[in-house]
């Protein structure tokens, strides 16, 4: 088969065009075989540019803005047909926003379109426009941090979005449009008025030095006669007729447990009070207490199951969730 491309066609109603083209010959391996490279690219059609399908338009997973809390604790509330669920406190706000990032440099808000550029002492600062960012985001801080334990960089950030105090915990959240925040506003925990479930990002605890057992929940050696005090031990390690020696890379060993980022997906939102900027949700929350979090609406798919015609429902939540649409 010549080179070039050689097949080429256009599947009309999902905008995919497919064409196949042969590599050219390796002039130092004249006997070797030479490849059939596949080329698809998708062009514009209504399936893909247009509205999407009824079930991936009601999914959640995109980025909105969220918001920063601290755990305060486990405790249980009541339901009005009393069942009792077991739920975590976080102090959701309130939260400054401290930077707001956009694509282009014209899209910055007033009053924040001008950086500097600091010289030193002799030549001092030159003022210059400030440059794009290249997406969107939102800068939350959270809970104010004294001016005494602030460095100069952490209060000059505070000073630009015009708050007094830098803060403790500062996330950006990504956006997929424009925000509509400025630098100094305040965001409640009201923003997550119409939310049934959420993520919560936070920090685990730390369990110090443990075995393998503990941290990666292998299982124990025989507790019969002859093993003599290797019941917890971790065993072989190594590769002695593999095509490599030594320990692989990535071995489940002992080590460091905790103390690491961990997201729990989905967790219901029971209750939020307002007026004390509290939040209940169902479940428990990584870290421990008045350990800070990271929260948002989930990025679980929350789509009408019955949406799809023909589909064999078999889990019991997938069940469950077409119950509760109809």
């Amino acid at each position: 088969m010549p080179g070039g491309v050689v097949q080429a066609h256009e599947r009309g109603s999902a905008g995919i065009t497919v064409a196949c083209q042969r590599s050219a010959p390796n002039m130092f391996r004249p006997n070797s075989e030479r490849k059939l490279v596949i080329f698809v690219q998708q062009t514009s059609s209504p399936l893909i540019t247009g509205a999407l399908p009824p079930w991936r338009s009601k999914m959640t997973g995109r980025k909105t803005l969220g918001i920063l809390g601290k755990k305060l604790g486990m405790t249980q509330l009541f339901r009005d047909d009393g069942v009792c669920v077991p739920v975590t406190v976080v102090q959701a706000g309130p939260c400054k926003v401290t930077q707001v990032k956009n694509v282009l440099a014209g899209e910055h808000p007033e009053g924040h379109r001008s950086a500097h550029n600091n010289k030193g002492k002799k030549s001092g600062k030159t003022e210059r426009g400030r440059a794009a960012d290249g997406y969107y985001a939102v800068q939350l801080g959270f809970d104010d941090k004294p001016v005494r334990t602030s460095n100069k960089a952490e209060l000059g950030h505070a000073k630009a979005a015009g708050l007094d105090s830098a803060m403790r915990f500062t996330k950006e959240f990504r956006l997929e449009v424009a925000p509509t925040v400025a630098p100094g506003d305040t965001v409640a925990v009201d923003i997550l008025e119409e939310v049934s479930h959420v993520d919560v990002t936070g920090i685990t605890k730390g369990r110090g030095w443990t075995g393998t057992i503990k941290r990666w929940n292998f299982a124990t050696q025989d507790a019969s006669h002859g093993n003599s005090i290797n019941h917890r031990r971790a065993g072989g390690i190594g590769r002695q007729y593999g095509t490599s020696h030594g320990v692989p890379k990535g071995k489940k060993m002992a080590g460091h447990y905790g103390v690491e980022q961990v997201t729990i997906q989905r967790l219901e939102v029971v209750k939020i009070d307002k007026e004390r900027n509290l939040l209940f949700l169902r479940g428990a929350v990584p870290g421990h207490v008045n350990g800070y979090l990271m929260i948002n609406r989930t990025i679980k798919n929350e789509r009408d199951l019955t949406d799809k015609p023909g589909m064999q429902v078999s889990n019991a939540a997938a069940k469950a969730m077409i119950a509760k649409s109809k």
